[in-house]
C-alpha cells in the first residue's frame, strides 16, 4: 500500500502487490475542483488502462455539485474504451453513504448538470455523455465501462480495489 496525502500536484508510484499479476503504475491526481485541469492534462498525455474515482462517501451530500462536475468531466475526457471503478471511499465512517446511494445521488446531479452543459457545445470537445436521464449503466453504449465498489483507504479496506486492478489493469 502506498501512503497518500492531500496534494496540489500529480503524484505517481509503481505498485506491486501479491494480488496483482505484475507491477502497475498508479497516477494520483488531486480531486479538488480547482485542480481538475491537472487530471485533464494527465489524461491528454497518457492512455490509462483504467481509472479509479475515489468519492468521499462521508461528505458527498455537502460537495455533491463539485463531485458530480468532476466525475462527469472525467468521464467525458477519457479515451475510449474506458474502464472506471467508482469507489465510495471512507465507507467505514458512520456518516458515509452506502455505495448505491452515492451512485443515485451522482446520477441525479449529473442529469441536472447535463441540462445546462449540453446547451453549451465546443466542436473540438466531447460535450455529452449518456442519455437525457444520466445512468452509469448506460455508458457501456459509449465504451465507458463503470463498476462500483466501496472501501476505505485510511482503514486499509482496499481488497475490492486491488481485485479490480488485478482483473482490469495488471494483465
Amino acid at each position: 500500500m502506498v501512503p497518500t496525502q492531500t496534494s496540489m500536484a500529480i503524484n505517481s508510484a509503481t505498485v506491486k502487490n501479491g494480488s496483482l499479476d505484475r507491477s502497475v503504475t498508479i497516477i494520483d491526481c488531486p480531486g479538488h475542483p480547482r485542480l481538475a485541469h491537472l487530471l485533464r492534462q494527465s489524461l491528454s498525455t497518457t492512455k490509462p488502462k483504467g481509472v479509479i474515482l475515489m468519492i468521499d462517501a462521508a461528505t458527498l451530500n455537502k460537495e455533491l455539485n463539485d463531485v458530480s462536475n468532476t466525475v462527469y468531466s472525467t468521464l467525458l475526457a477519457l479515451p475510449r474504451p474506458a474502464y472506471v471503478l467508482c469507489v465510495a471511499n471512507k465507507s467505514d465512517l458512520f456518516t458515509a453513504l452506502p455505495v448505491g446511494r452515492v451512485r443515485e445521488l451522482l446520477e441525479k446531479e449529473i442529469t441536472s448538470l447535463k441540462k445546462t452543459r449540453d446547451d453549451i457545445s465546443d466542436e473540438d470537445e466531447r460535450t455529452t455523455l449518456g442519455g437525457t436521464e444520466f445512468k452509469f449503466s448506460e455508458l457501456e453504449e459509449e465504451a465507458v465501462f463503470v463498476e462500483w465498489g466501496s472501501g476505505s483507504v485510511e482503514s486499509r479496506q482496499v481488497a475490492g480495489i486491488l481485485e479490480w486492478i488485478s482483473r482490469r489493469i495488471s494483465r
